[in-house]
C-alpha cells in the first residue's frame, strides 16, 4: 500500500499540468458517497516515530452531516451537527471526543488550484488538485479530485508540533467510490455513548 501511495504521488507530481483552472473552480463532492480508504499516518510522540497503515470502508453523507469509517469490526462516526466523533468498539463500548474543523464538501473557495493532471494515459482520469490548508486549520497539503463527479481520489497533509506530537503526516487514497449509501445504519451511534469526553 505504501508503494501505491508513493507511486500515485509521483505520478501526480511528475505529470505536466495542462489547461487553465476548471470553469467552475469550486468542486463539490457528491452529497453522499462511500468506498474504500487506505491510509498511512506517520507521527512522532515524545521523540519516538510511529507509522500506522490501515484500510477501511468510508461512508460520507452531507445531508446527515456525518462520516462513518469501519475497519476490523470497529466503527468511527463523525457527527458534524454535534461536532463529536464516536469510536464504537462494540454494542456496549463507545467513547467520544470533540471534532475540530468543518465537514469538507466544496473545494476551491479559499484553496489554491494547483493544476489539472491526467492519470492512466490518454484515456485515463482527469484530476484537479487543490491546496488543503484553507479548510484544514494548522496543516498543509493537497487533495486530488476527479474531473468527472468531483470524487475524492487522494489526499496528503502534514502539520507541525502539537503538544507532545512533534510532526504529523497523513496520506489517504480512495477507491471503489459509489454515490449511494448502502446501509444508513453505519451512521448510528449506540446508546448510551458519552456526549462529552
Amino acid at each position: 500500500m505504501i508503494l501505491t501511495l508513493l507511486t500515485l504521488a509521483f505520478l501526480l507530481d511528475s505529470s505536466a499540468a495542462f489547461g487553465a483552472p476548471p470553469n467552475n473552480s469550486t468542486c463539490c463532492l457528491p452529497m453522499q458517497w462511500e468506498g474504500v480508504m487506505a491510509t498511512i499516518q506517520v507521527t512522532t510522540f515524545k521523540g519516538q516515530p510511529y507509522v500506522i497503515t490501515q484500510t477501511m470502508n468510508i461512508s460520507y453523507d452531507y445531508n446527515r452531516m456525518k462520516v462513518a469509517m469501519v475497519s476490523h469490526g470497529n466503527r468511527i462516526v463523525q457527527d458534524y451537527k454535534k461536532m463529536m466523533t464516536y469510536t464504537i468498539v462494540s454494542k456496549t463500548h463507545c467513547r467520544s471526543a470533540k471534532l475540530i474543523g468543518p465537514l469538507i464538501h466544496c473545494i476551491g473557495r479559499g484553496s489554491t488550484y494547483l493544476g489539472t493532471f491526467q492519470a492512466g494515459g490518454p484515456q485515463g482520469i482527469k484530476i484537479h488538485e487543490y491546496t488543503m490548508d484553507s479548510f484544514v486549520p494548522g496543516s498543509f497539503g493537497r487533495i486530488s479530485l476527479s474531473d468527472d463527479g468531483c470524487l475524492p481520489l487522494a489526499q496528503i497533509s502534514a502539520s507541525g508540533a502539537s503538544g507532545e506530537y512533534s510532526t504529523y503526516f497523513d496520506a489517504m487514497e480512495y477507491a471503489n467510490i459509489t454515490t449511494t449509501i448502502k446501509d444508513p445504519s453505519v451512521f448510528d451511534v449506540p446508546s448510551p455513548c458519552p456526549e462529552h469526553p
